[in-house]
């Protein structure tokens, strides 16, 4: 059987070193490219099939879900699975909505991504243990207005952003505000950080 062609992600070189460790000695697999960033790996992916991608949420240069949307509209054959220190549901649920067939929290212990790989490409759906229980009433939509304000850009700038009308992005901060019992976006922002870190 041929050996499950394997590209990663990851900005921190550190963290490629233990994966590659662990993978680089199984005969199951052949590890042929990793990335620092998003747009060396859409360049390489144009000329190379890779049936498993390894992808880090937090990138230098774009989203990893963006990224993935990107691999799964291009790329149906290759099996993505997430790999990140957020370990909060609605981190989970985007990454799922958006495709990937795995999500795996870099806590876990490095032995056991051989096995997850594995059942991965065998078509299982894995979803790491660790996973908050921790479920916010809030749409994909809201998160990224809220994730956007946590990145210091004002109202106006976030919806020039996701290219909607203030009004929007204020009813929607009105909504969230309501659900949390906040006074201000401050608190709403300070609420939402440390419901996501549960």
């Amino acid at each position: 059987m041929e050996p499950i062609k394997i590209a990663i992600l990851e900005d921190h070189s550190v963290v490629t070193e233990g994966i590659l460790s662990i993978l680089k000695s199984n005969t199951n697999f052949s590890v042929i490219g990793d990335f620092k960033t998003c747009k060396e790996l859409k360049e390489f992916l144009q000329t190379n099939k890779v049936d498993f991608l390894l992808l880090d949420i937090d990138l230098p240069d774009a989203s990893g879900i963006e990224t993935l949307r990107h691999v799964k509209e291009n790329y149906k054959s290759t099996k993505v699975a997430m790999f990140t220190l957020h370990s909060g549901l609605i981190y989970v649920d985007d990454a799922m909505k958006s495709g990937a067939d795995g999500y795996v929290l870099k806590s876990d212990p490095i032995s056991n991504l051989p096995r997850v790989i594995e059942s991965i490409v065998s078509g299982e759906k894995f979803i790491s243990e660790g996973i908050s229980n921790v479920s916010l009433p809030f749409s994909t939509f809201q998160i990224q207005i809220l994730n956007l304000l946590i990145q210091g850009h004002s109202q106006n700038e976030v919806a020039e952003r996701i290219n909607k009308s203030r009004k929007t992005v204020e009813y929607h901060l009105n909504q969230m505000r309501t659900k949390f019992e906040c006074k201000n976006n401050n608190e709403l922002v300070a609420k939402y950080q440390k419901e996501v870190q549960k």
